[in-house]
């Protein structure tokens, strides 16, 4: 039998009192109980009590508040704003609320927030929402009621704030009355698209409503908005609902019910009607654009100290049948009168390593796409315009498309300019007036296929138009690509991309707009054959017809030879409305270019001034000579100029395919002319003399049948000439300046003059990577025919040997 130890018995009884006497409160021996916490507020301009309430304060306040415990710790707090009297405030049915910001209470007026980690998501006024009346906030701004009925006047409210502690216990809460003002607001209505009122939209709109006051310090906040729609007659009588489709609002102004409310929106200050939204857009009877009644909105505002507007009202036509027009900015541009315009309507561009550009011009307000090579940067650049008329350009296993569209009425001014300020208006594709709608998405096909896109996959973003049997990838404005993309992947062979805006109406433009383009293959150079003649003759000093038969004649033995006039191209362009596709610069497109073996190239008009525009070709010449192109240019005293554009532009094309520097630090200048001036002055240019494997001379033609100031007061020379100082390495020198004998004429040299321009290097050619360059700083066509004949006959051969 077990038995009880004495002694532990003993020790036990005197523990157990030991325990009893240390939790007795002194000689009385209660035991201790929690001290409550204890809070105070440390930031306010309220007083303690109503009747110490002085002179109103600004409706908005933030209030600070402190607590501790003796004994605990602060677990939370909790806030609410009350009447005079101590009662929550209710509304117009008895329903307790709030104040704005903090409009979501319990019965008592116990201000709720989430608990940490609810999920926010879920508003605090549903049941759902994980929430109590408990925060750890230790300030709070307040928007004190400032109205009765809405009305603005002086309105003195309580405020109370309690915490607890770890225990579960509650402070006595400390509280401050506010005597709050606030001025009454005004109202303006209008769309997101502009002012409405007196006219015409579609059936797509979003309002737009503003407030505005002078409420000092904070501004005017709008809590929310409400409005009506009514349909009147043009003498403003109310046209009464009649349950018909062209009848007018089931709603009644006079009814607070039926004012349609922001109130709980996310954004309270927009609200999106269309005619299948509740409310919905009722079209007005028009006749052609006359209408025979309006509809009126009436608008009022309630800001956050619960102060209501008075009522604004704005009218306006709704008018069924407007649609957007889709503009693809690919240079072309159309007025509102419906002519097409050149333009700056351009940002339509590809890259790849047949077709790119080295330098950018510098008002594009835009960072163009762009690779760096071994040569530079290489940047995206636009379409060229073949002969026929067609947007080209060659294809390469990198190649990328950059497509750009939008809507008319996006940007400011006509014709529309993707770089200038957007303004977002939407025109109606017949009338180019606004309809004050939005464009939600865009649908998007490409050879005759939904576009495709990984993130957007068609069986959730596919459209299938029942109307034409159309299949669309529509994307929503929002989207990345919603108006731009990039094309990959595309091979050789004509593509077309179509594009068309729908907006809030849910109707889509009915011409959807199209970029149709052809990619070609690159020729190499092996398979590149005959002969490619470009005029670039301007100036009226030349007879050109006379050079034109020249040069037909110094080609002569050769076989497929073609000719083309610059200004012709530039003028056919021109018709296409598309003169700014290039920044008005080239006109030739690689594309026609590459098939050619060799270009023959000819600036021949004798002065310097009259410019040959072969600098403006440099992209287009570039990627024909990186292709495996030859090229001949004849330029005369137009080259010093072309140097100069070249040198203020960094456009290295002497330099690139010629070896002439655009600077040198021994020459002031690398390129010289004899003589600015038309005539007379140093006209010491009679023969240019053949070297590194050129036989034969070529002596200037003399009387001249091209240029009438050669035979003029027996001038019998030419000042029309460059020469060239300084020369990269690989440049070889094949004629030089030939001088006119001193005593030779009235216009002969003096000896200084003979000794410095006699022999000057006045024709260069230099080999870039299998691409032969010729470049000839005298003019062909004043020169002897048979002898240029005979040189052109060597150059040809030469290219065509490889030698």
């Amino acid at each position: 039998m077990f038995k009880l130890n004495k002694s532990l018995i003993l020790f036990s009884f005197l523990l157990i009192g030991i325990l009893l006497i240390s939790s007795c409160d002194g000689r009385k021996g209660k035991v201790n109980v929690n001290t409550p916490p204890v809070i105070t507020i440390t930031d306010y301009f309220g007083s303690d009590s109503l009747t110490g309430v002085g002179d109103p304060n600004l409706f908005q306040q933030t209030i600070r508040w402190s607590a501790y415990d003796t004994d605990g710790v602060i677990y939370g707090y909790a806030f609410r704003v009350i009447d005079e009297n101590g009662n929550p405030f209710q509304d117009i049915h008895g329903n307790i609320v709030g104040t704005p910001g903090y409009s979501c209470v319990n019965d008592s007026g116990w201000v709720y927030h989430y608990l940490p980690g609810a999920d926010e998501s879920i508003p605090l006024e549903d049941p759902d929402a994980s929430k109590t009346i408990w925060t750890s906030q230790v300030y709070a701004v307040i928007n004190f009621p400032a109205n009765v009925n809405g009305d603005s006047a002086n309105v003195v409210s309580m405020f109370e704030v309690k915490c607890i502690d770890n225990i579960g216990d509650e402070s006595i809460p400390a509280k401050k009355y506010f005597n709050a003002e606030s001025n009454i607001p005004t109202v303006k209505a209008q769309s997101t698209k502009g002012d409405v009122d007196g006219e015409m939209i579609g059936l797509g709109i979003v309002f737009e409503f503003v407030i505005q006051g002078d409420e000092p310090f904070i501004g005017e906040i709008a809590d929310y908005y409400e409005f009506v729609l009514e349909k009147k007659d043009l003498n403003g009588n109310l046209i009464p609902y009649d349950g018909t489709p062209q009848g007018g609002y089931d709603l009644d102004i006079n009814d607070p019910d039926d004012w349609i409310s922001t109130k709980g929106q996310d954004d309270v200050s927009h609200f999106t009607m269309t005619k299948f939204t509740t409310p919905a857009l009722i079209p007005n009877t028009v006749f052609g654009n006359v209408p025979a009644d309006s509809t009126c909105l009436t608008v009022k505002a309630i800001d956050i100290a619960g102060i209501i507007s008075e009522p604004v009202e704005i009218s306006f036509v709704i008018k069924e049948g407007f649609y957007p027009r889709t503009i693809i900015y690919y240079g072309e541009a159309v007025s509102p009168t419906g002519v097409s315009i050149s333009g700056a309507c351009n940002d339509i561009r590809a890259l790849g390593r047949n077709h790119f550009a080295t330098d950018m011009d510098q008002s594009i307000p835009k960072v163009i796409p762009s690779i760096m090579t071994s040569e530079g940067a290489h940047f995206a650049t636009p379409f060229w315009v073949d002969q026929e008329g067609k947007f080209t350009l060659i294809g390469s296993h990198d190649l990328r498309v950059y497509m750009h569209w939008g809507w008319s009425g996006e940007f400011e001014g006509n014709p529309q300019n993707p770089y200038g300020r957007r303004v977002g208006q939407v025109n109606d594709e017949l009338t180019y007036k606004p309809y004050f709608s939005e464009i939600k998405f865009f649908d998007l096909r490409l050879d005759g296929e939904p576009y495709h896109y990984g993130p957007l996959p068609f069986e959730d973003f596919g459209y299938l138009d029942e109307e034409t049997g159309k299949e669309w990838l529509r994307v929503p404005i929002s989207n990345d690509i919603a108006q731009t993309t990039i094309l990959t992947g595309l091979d050789t062979g004509t593509h077309r991309f179509e594009v068309r805006a729908i907006d809030l109406q849910d109707v889509a433009d009915k011409t959807p707009s199209e970029f149709i383009f052809e990619i070609v293959d690159a020729i190499p150079a092996e398979e590149k054959e005959g002969i490619l003649v470009i005029d670039s003759e301007s100036g009226t000093q030349t007879n050109q017809d006379s050079i034109d038969v020249k040069y037909e004649y110094f080609l002569s033995d050769q076989s497929n030879v073609n000719y083309i006039k610059r200004a012709d191209v530039k003028a056919f362009i021109g018709s296409l409305n598309l003169t700014q596709l290039h920044f008005a610069k080239s006109v030739f497109s690689p594309t026609d270019l590459q098939q050619y073996k060799v270009i023959i190239y000819h600036s021949d008009s004798p002065r310097k001034n009259n410019a040959s525009n072969f600098e403006m070709e440099y992209d287009s010449i570039n990627l024909y000579l990186l292709g495996g192109g030859n090229i001949i240019f004849s330029g005369g005293a137009n080259i010093q100029s072309i140097q100069e554009k070249c040198n203020k532009d960094g456009t290295p094309l002497l330099q690139k395919y010629f070896g002439i520097p655009l600077q040198s630090e021994n020459y002031d200048n690398v390129v010289e002319i004899l003589s600015e001036s038309l005539y007379e002055y140093n006209p010491f240019f009679n023969k240019a003399y053949a070297d590194n494997g050129f036989t034969y001379d070529i002596d200037l033609e003399l009387p001249s049948s091209v240029n009438n100031y050669i035979n003029f007061n027996h001038l019998y020379g030419l000042n029309a000439v460059s020469f060239f100082n300084e020369f990269e390495e690989g440049t070889q020198i094949i004629f030089t300046l030939g001088c006119k004998e001193i005593g030779d004429g009235l216009y002969d040299p003096s000896q200084t003059e003979y000794d410095y321009y006699n022999g000057q290097p006045v024709a260069v050619k230099r080999d870039n990577n299998g691409s032969k360059c010729y470049l000839f700083g005298f003019p062909l066509s004043y020169m002897d025919t048979e002898q240029v004949r005979t040189t052109l006959n060597q150059i040809i051969e030469e290219i065509e040997t490889g030698q």
